[in-house]
């Protein structure tokens, strides 16, 4: 595989290395992590790009359970999981609402292939590392995402020695998390095996609902099959099966004053949900990665990846969250069903170990599939009548997408090195939000059968309706994307940098499955969006310092949006006749505006002595709409909806500064060790994107937060056996980190009195066991 020249410096120096006794120097030295972000192997300090690593280590050293808990461990990276159904992710100021239907600025890989970002965030097990790749992806990785990507790496067999692992963790807030793990050769040095395992309990951040009485409560379970085939000595085959399924209720919490003064006054601290139900729901999936790695000669490798993966998602959510409606009977519940289906495949030839020209060619194809099926009840009570009425609709996208692209790198001379690239993307999809009438699912004892039957014929006469116009249905486009990038290496242990990068989203159609649609003045060009394309600029270093004991790593940017795509939730339609308000839709519309990204980030290691080690990342963003504007609720009368200039305002709900400390500090005894442990993560002030459409009395801003984490723990000096007391949150910190206004039920009956917040969770102890063999 391909290294650049200072790569080839650190094999060599690595190797004459060896064959002297280490120096205390080298002692201290820090080991150097290899990643394949560029699709060869390399290190992370040889990389022109900023690049950040959670070893598998770490993830066990920070007993991080889950892939939200990866936030923790870097700056600049925001997981965030609203709610049991959703999870969001953002790097360098830029997030998606995976609820949007717009492609992601960040986008999630599993060894290498695409994944969703709900498949992502499950649970973490037998990890061999987790790349956090930063800027526009638009060259090498399959999505041409604008704010980077994240690719999990999981362990993969040995074809010579036999390991594993077996841990066990308990604590409050009901904690659960067994592991198991083992793998080694079948046939040495030809065919070897791994299997992994875990179960996973929680309480979901500790929301309660008074009515019902059910605590939130989640339980995943997960099973991993590995292996490795050395077919011959130039061919391999490696291949990979996860299986996965979470189980969970998720009852949503509220907070506010009862306007009616009939229902109790909550604080967002006291994590309390008044709903009927529990918004009970199942999610699992099956992944499948097969890799093929076949060395032509000296020179050259041929690389194939299929991968195919199935989820199922399957949520039913309470829409009257503070029960409002009166009678318990009317149900108030949408019930949905997701089905997906991912093919993929990419196929790269690649030049190894040349002199002066590495290139790589490559073709990739990814043909994808989604069908979503949903029925919501509204309760409705109008002229002596008390009923529930039935809706069910049907969204199925499917979307397929080729590319081409080249990467390259020139050695200009042994210190410079120039690298480009070029994809060529072509975009085919479909998609279709189709409405139907269910009917009656209730009628109330003692109802008026006259006003039942002008309510049902009422609504009915809405349906069927089609979301999506039948001439906007399929669409068609393509984009070229690349990078260039310039890597000076000034001394032998530092390197300078710059490159640019162009990321791509396509275009399309907001999908929102209420027959309101009707009222916007242009349907529906008013809820489709144009494409977007940004253009970034980097400057970095990096650096190795103190004979290797220090790294420190750092980059400015600055990235330009054209049409960025923003995404607003909430919007209320005003009846331009009548002026007549109707409920939120359902879902949101995204809407194009220039943007202007800058920032700063900084990252860096020290092993102070043989028995302490420190690191930590700092990240600073600004990112703000140049002159945009956005729909809203604040309309003149007649409008169906309003245009609020947003000029100068936050394009996403993500802080400007964000901060990681971590260290560990160990005492050695006779055979054994005791070591002290910390974790910090400063999160500062966001914006909250909820509030954009002006609904409730909610927070337009979050305030800043510090998390800490604190371990100690015993091991034997091999490191066989290791059992840590931990406990997250130590400063018991319960902020709000995600708000939303009152619900259509609240707002028609109350005014709009409890909002729908998320706090921290609280602070929780546990105690983890582990034994390697």
């Amino acid at each position: 595989m391909q290294q650049t020249v200072s790569f080839r410096k650190t094999i060599l120096a690595t190797a004459l290395a060896a064959a002297t006794a280490p120096s205390l120097a080298q002692q201290l030295a820090l080991e150097e992590v290899i990643v394949t972000a560029t699709k060869r192997a390399a290190t992370v300090q040889d990389i022109a790009a900023t690049v950040n690593v959670v070893t598998g280590e770490d993830v066990d050293r920070f007993s991080a359970f889950t892939f939200s808990d990866l936030e923790d461990q870097t700056a600049g990276l925001s997981l965030g999981t609203p709610n049991a159904r959703t999870s969001t992710l953002a790097l360098r100021g830029v997030s998606v609402d995976p609820e949007s239907g717009a492609a992601a600025t960040v986008d999630t890989y599993w060894n290498d292939m695409v994944i969703a970002a709900d498949v992502a965030f499950s649970e973490l097990y037998d990890l061999e590392r987790v790349e956090v790749l930063r800027g526009p992806q638009g060259t090498l990785q399959a999505r041409t995402s604008p704010g980077g990507a994240i690719n999990i790496i999981t362990r993969k067999p040995d074809l010579t020695e036999a390991s594993g692992y077996v841990q066990l963790t308990a604590g409050d807030a009901d904690v659960l998390n067994g592991q198991v793990a083992w793998g080694g050769p079948i046939v040495e040095n030809v065919f070897g095996l791994r299997v992994a395992a875990v179960y996973d309990e929680d309480d979901i951040g500790g929301a309660e609902n008074a009515v019902t009485g059910t605590d939130a409560n989640r339980d995943a379970t997960s099973a991993r099959l590995s292996g490795l085939w050395q077919i011959t000595d130039d061919l391999s085959a490696d291949f990979a099966y996860q299986y996965f399924d979470r189980d969970y209720e998720s009852p949503a919490a509220v907070a506010g004053v009862d306007k009616l003064g009939e229902r109790p006054s909550l604080k967002p601290a006291d994590r309390t949900a008044l709903g009927r139900t529990d918004n009970p729901g199942d999610f699992s999936f099956d992944l499948y990665n097969l890799t093929l790695n076949w060395a032509i000669g000296e020179n050259l490798e041929v690389t194939s990846i299929t991968s195919y993966y199935t989820t199922d998602k399957e949520n039913n959510e309470q829409r009257d969250r503070a029960a409002y409606f009166e009678d318990p009977q009317a149900n108030s519940t949408q019930t949905s069903v997701t089905e997906y289906e991912d093919l993929m495949q990419e196929v790269r030839l690649a030049s190894l170990n040349n002199d002066f020209w590495d290139w790589m060619l490559g073709v990739y194809y990814q043909d994808r599939k989604t069908d979503t099926t949903f029925f919501t009840n509204t309760p409705v009570a109008a002229l002596g009548a008390v009923i529930s009425l039935g809706s069910n609709g049907e969204i199925p996208v499917a979307s397929k997408q080729w590319s081409v692209f080249t990467a390259n790198s020139l050695f200009l001379t042994d210190d410079l090195t120039l690298e480009f690239g070029l994809r060529y993307t072509d975009y085919e999809n479909s998609r279709r939000a189709d409405l139907f009438y269910g009917g009656l699912t209730y009628v109330a004892e003692g109802s008026n059968p006259t006003g039942v039957s002008i309510i049902d014929a009422g609504a009915g006469s809405r349906f069927p309706y089609e979301a999506i116009p039948e001439d906007e249905v399929d669409s068609d486009e393509n984009a070229v994307t690349g990078s260039l990038t310039l890597r000076w290496d000034w001394t032998d242990d530092t390197a300078l940098y710059t490159n640019y990068n162009r990321g791509y989203r396509p275009s399309g159609i907001s999908i929102n499955p209420d027959p309101n649609l009707r009222l916007f003045p242009d349907f529906p060009n008013d809820v489709k969006h144009d494409e977007e394309t940004s253009d970034s600029i980097e400057l970095g270093f990096k650096s190795r310092l103190m004979d290797g004991q220090a790294s420190l790593n750092g980059a400015l940017y600055y990235q330009k949006y054209d049409g960025y795509l923003g995404f607003v939730r909430s919007l209320q339609l005003a009846d331009p006749d009548t002026g007549n308000v109707q409920a939120e839709l359902p879902g949101g519309i995204i809407y194009n505006g220039d943007a202007v990204v800058w920032g700063a980030e900084l990252e860096g290691q020290l092993r102070l002595t043989e028995t302490w080690i420190m690191g930590g990342a700092l990240s600073y963003v600004n990112a703000t709409w140049d002159g945009a504007e956005a729909p809203c609720n604040e309309r003149e009368p007649g409008e169906v909806f309003g245009t609020c200039d947003v000029d100068g305002d936050n394009i996403g709900g993500e802080p400007e500064w964000s901060a990681s400390l971590n260290t560990e500090y160990y005492f050695p005894l006779q055979s054994t060790e005791i070591y002290l442990r910390g974790l910090y993560k400063y999160t500062g002030e966001r914006d909250n994107t909820d509030a954009s459409a002006g609904i409730g009395e909610v927070l337009d801003e979050f305030e800043a937060y510090h998390l800490l984490n604190g371990y100690v723990g015993w091991r034997s000096s091999e490191q066989t056996w290791d059992v840590s007391l931990w406990a997250k949150n130590l400063l018991d910190e319960d902020e709000i980190i995600y708000q939303r206004g009152p619900d259509q039920f609240d707002i028609a009956i109350s005014g709009g009195s409890y909002t729908q917040p998320n706090v921290l969770a609280e602070r929780s102890y546990g105690i983890t066991a582990r034994y390697n063999f």
